[in-house]
């Protein structure tokens, strides 16, 4: 009797893997999330500002980053406020960057690596100063980063739980970062 249970209670999951297979192959290419740059810009803001004191005599400041998405690439665009501290003194500066997306999907986090800093520039700061920030800034910034997520899918909708699990592919289409669940078609 309880082999015949045990079979039962397999065929039975046995087809309903096959229904759920079956209807995310018919459904999953209409399943994504699409985010804005303003949702993204929302989002992003709650993980800034950034400091690091990497550079021992140095300290340096990310803030009030702005997103710029563009179109067909799987690359966010970022530009921010960047100050240096040095003792008592702060320069000013700005920074732009951009970074490739990577999804871990057990947090839910979206992080950049691959990061390339296209500006990096401080006012003021003082000639010997200058070449340590020019060298070692951009590779301290780039390990910040990278290890800080600029988005989280929450688990608000049916939606957003299913994609945490199931991302497949994040890239830019019409505007918006699509974040879909099956990899696009050639």
């Amino acid at each position: 009797m309880c082999k015949r249970r045990l079979l039962i209670a397999f065929v039975a999951l046995a087809a309903l893997g096959v229904g759920a297979w079956f209807l995310v192959q018919r459904y999953a290419p209409n399943l994504a999330l699409e985010l804005t740059e303003q949702d993204l810009q929302t989002r992003l803001a709650a993980h800034f500002p950034i400091q690091n004191c990497g550079l021992i005599i140095v300290c340096l400041d990310v803030t009030a980053p702005q997103v710029k998405l563009t179109e067909g690439s799987d690359r966010i665009a970022l530009a921010a406020d960047l100050s240096a501290t040095l003792g008592q003194r702060r320069y000013p500066g700005t920074l732009a960057f951009s970074g490739k997306i990577r999804y871990v999907a057990q947090d839910g986090d979206f992080f950049l690596d691959d990061i390339d800093i296209e500006r990096f520039e401080l006012a003021g700061v003082p000639i010997h100063y200058t070449e340590i920030l020019r060298n070692r800034g951009p590779g301290v910034l780039r390990a910040v980063l990278s290890t800080r997520p600029i988005y989280t899918l929450r688990g608000d909708t049916l939606q957003q739980r299913l994609a945490r699990f199931a991302v497949r592919d994040v890239r830019v289409v019409n505007g918006k970062l699509r974040v879909s669940m099956v990899p696009p078609r050639p």
